[in-house]
């Protein structure tokens, strides 16, 4: 039996909600966020990996860049619900498994986030300059300031590119547009010269996507097994 679409709209509000204040509710605080990304800070200088920097001061010299980019950053989780209403209204069939793998990504991410707590380049790195904040872009200044309910020390997995990620794979999925995979390669791009995420937060960003598809996946095929083996079984 099918979920009313006004009940699947008030599970994915309160989902969401709920993910925010669990993110929160794990939160390590420093220095073990302070110590984690200073620890990422070195293993992206051996793998020459380092180019926070470098991405971010590109865009001092270029206001409309950095209100750009800024807008975007904010705005860009937006296309996790409008695909999600794409998917119910034109995609019926792949809604509920995509919407999963969604689900799971969350949750996984806020275990994550407790075991890794990782200060953003803007708190941990010298040297980056936090545009939005400078800018106060939608909010940006607001947004430094510790807060109840709000994990500011959660960089890694990038959510940010996690939700992109998932946006393009559930476009591609249900309707082949391969030019979804553009969508969160420049959502990567943005979290870095913004100075919110490491290189390395964003490459755990689509890799906590592909778990979770790979978790949804078994399952399916588990659950798949197990009724027709209980089939079988009956006289």
């Amino acid at each position: 039996m099918r979920t009313k679409w006004y009940l699947e709209v008030l599970l994915l509000v309160a989902g969401y909600f709920a993910f925010g204040l669990a993110r929160a509710a794990v939160d390590r605080g420093d220095p073990a966020a302070t110590i984690n990304a200073l620890r990422v800070q070195r293993l992206e200088e051996v793998l020459h990996l380092a180019i926070e920097r470098p991405l971010n001061h590109a865009l001092l010299a270029h206001p409309a860049a950095i209100q750009v980019t800024g807008y975007f950053y904010r705005l860009s989780v937006l296309a996790v619900p409008v695909v999600l209403v794409w998917l119910h209204l034109a995609r019926r069939s792949r809604y509920g498994r995509l919407r999963t793998v969604l689900v799971v990504m969350m949750l996984l991410d806020i275990a994550l986030v407790w075991l890794f707590p990782e200060a953003p380049p803007r708190f941990a790195q010298p040297g980056i300059v936090d545009h939005m904040a400078t800018h106060d872009i939608l909010g940006g200044a607001a947004a430094r300031v510790p807060r109840p309910g709000v994990n500011l020390l959660a960089a890694m997995p990038s959510m940010h590119v996690a939700w992109a990620t998932w946006c393009a794979y559930a476009v591609w999925s249900a309707f082949r547009y391969r030019a979804a995979w553009l969508y969160p390669v420049l959502v990567a791009f943005v979290v870095l010269v913004t100075g919110h995420h490491y290189v390395l937060d964003v490459v755990a960003g689509v890799a906590l996507v592909a778990v979770a598809i790979g978790l949804v996946r078994a399952g399916s095929r588990g659950s798949r097994l197990f009724r027709s083996r209980g089939s079988v079984a009956r006289p």
